[in-house]
């Protein structure tokens, strides 16, 4: 979470809205917030708690493993008009496109 408030003013300079889902309730979410080190009043994006798992059983971004249901990280781009432009689903839960993918996908869309 730390490197995404870092990186925030370069995805925002594209004009470009970041919004972290974290699949926990609102409970853990803010002690998944908490323990990143970044206060809520100094992060520049909103994070939006999702118990339900509704946006990673909407985008099939789960999979059954012997601990449970697991939601695989993954990034979209979503334009304007709400089409979905970009989708990185990582291979674990440390597997995220660099900013600079990001910036680079952000431009070529923007064109």
């Amino acid at each position: 979470m730390g490197q995404l408030q870092s990186d925030y003013e370069r995805i925002a300079a594209l004009d470009t809205e970041l919004l972290f889902i974290n699949p926990e309730d609102l409970d853990q979410t803010r002690d998944f917030v908490a323990k990143s080190k970044v206060t809520r009043e100094a992060l520049s994006f909103r994070v939006l708690a999702d118990p339900d798992r509704a946006i990673p059983t909407k985008f099939k971004i789960q999979k059954e493993t012997d601990k449970g249901t697991e939601v695989i990280p993954t990034a979209f781009i979503i334009d304007k008009e709400g089409v979905l432009r970009f989708k990185y689903v990582g291979s674990d839960p440390f597997d995220r496109p660099s900013t600079d993918s990001l910036v680079e996908i952000l431009g070529m869309i923007e064109g």
